[in-house]
């Protein structure tokens, strides 16, 4: 299939900010985070503390949904881990089991969905099922049921059982027959003699919004280069003006950077635990006393406290039918945008959080073309 075009926003903002607050809860998928920050030890320590844990589990569709259907908690997030996006499903946080199918299988499992409204891509249809059993009438619910078994049965002589991701909230599982439990481990990448800029992320009072949108763009651009490790941040750098021309955001300093990733299928509350280290250490810069004293001070006390800043970009897993639900509130009427589940989508945000007199921050999301969260 060939990649759909990528659509961005740009937003401004200052901390304590609802947006950031509740950006883990609205965006329950997530398969890649990056931090970004100037080196602190302090600050790296804080974050590879955090022990992200998912669960795998081999089983058909109708097991597992029994198996969400009578949890304790019923807080469960789930989705397989395939790059098969014809035919796939998720479960969200709200209880809802989401399924979207090619036409001919739709037409096989004879429930009633919608089909994907965008044009240029294939004929697909999504079908919600409540995973809470007493939502549902016992008649509908046999018949979601026999649906669901049906497609495992159609799946038994080819690609077999579901290799299934899930997150569960306050489980603390250990790895069984029936599933295995990981834990992500960060990956910490230092990187000396950097080119680091230091970043005004307030628009400033003379300048045009066409100005603003372009400084703020290289620095995202420059967060993307972290993120990848490029040689042309080195101070060092003398690349043949040929091959490559690079100039890092202005004014900048030389320092050391450190990035850390966790690449697994990440829970919404550990995005949401990374996100409140960070900026409760950025808050405290501003005088919010909600953390350790010591590691306050000692933030602080790095040779490139005035120019701190933390940049946050967030993956979300295209091959979900679900990219972001529509509020915290969980209210299951509302049903989330639709999007086309796809390996070469595009979901993708990033914060960049300074201390700064207000404490401004910035934040641009870019998603596929075949996704309704816009529009």
């Amino acid at each position: 299939m060939a990649r759909a075009h990528s659509r961005v926003m740009l937003t401004n903002g200052t901390l304590p900010s609802t947006q950031l607050n509740q950006f883990s809860a609205v965006h329950p998928f997530t398969q890649q985070l990056d931090i970004v920050f100037p080196a602190s030890d302090e600050l790296e320590k804080a974050l590879t503390s955090l022990k992200p844990t998912y669960y795998k589990k081999r089983c058909t569709l109708s097991d597992f949904f029994e198996f969400a259907s009578n949890s304790p908690s019923r807080n469960i997030t789930a989705l397989p881990s395939t790059s098969e996006c014809a035919d796939t499903w998720c479960i969200d946080p709200r209880g809802v089991l989401t399924l979207c199918v090619s036409k001919s299988l739709y037409e096989q499992l004879g429930l009633i969905g919608k089909k994907l409204p965008f044009k240029g891509c294939p004929e697909q249809y999504v079908i919600r099922i409540p995973v809470r059993q007493e939502t549902e009438s016992v008649a509908v619910r046999a018949k979601q049921k026999a649906a669901l078994k049906l497609w495992d049965e159609l799946r038994e002589d080819g690609l077999g059982k579901w290799n299934v991701l899930y997150c569960q909230s306050g489980a603390c599982l250990g790895t069984s027959d029936s599933h295995e439990v990981v834990i992500a481990q960060p990956q910490i990448c230092p990187s000396a003699d950097i080119l680091i800029p230091i970043p005004a992320l307030a628009p400033i009072p003379e300048e045009s919004t066409e100005d603003w949108d372009e400084r703020i763009g290289d620095l995202f651009e420059w967060v993307g280069m972290a993120c990848i490790g490029a040689q042309r941040l080195k101070a060092n750098d003398r690349v043949n003006p040929y091959v490559a021309v690079y100039e890092v955001p202005t004014p900048s300093y030389i320092g050391d950077v450190t990035r850390i990733t966790w690449a697994a299928f990440l829970h919404q509350s550990f995005v949401k635990d990374a996100l409140d280290t960070v900026t409760l250490d950025i808050l405290r810069l501003n005088g919010v006393k909600r953390i350790d004293d010591l590691l306050c001070r000692s933030y602080l006390a790095s040779t490139t406290d005035n120019h701190a800043f933390v940049a946050i970009t967030r993956q979300g897993c295209c091959t979900s039918p679900v990219g972001a639900i529509p509020d915290t509130s969980f209210d299951t009427a509302r049903d989330p945008p639709l999007r086309v589940p796809e390996n070469n989508a595009e979901d993708t945000g990033c914060f960049i959080l300074g201390p700064g007199q207000n404490g401004n921050f910035v934040f641009a999301e870019s998603i596929g073309q075949w996704d309704a969260r816009w529009g």
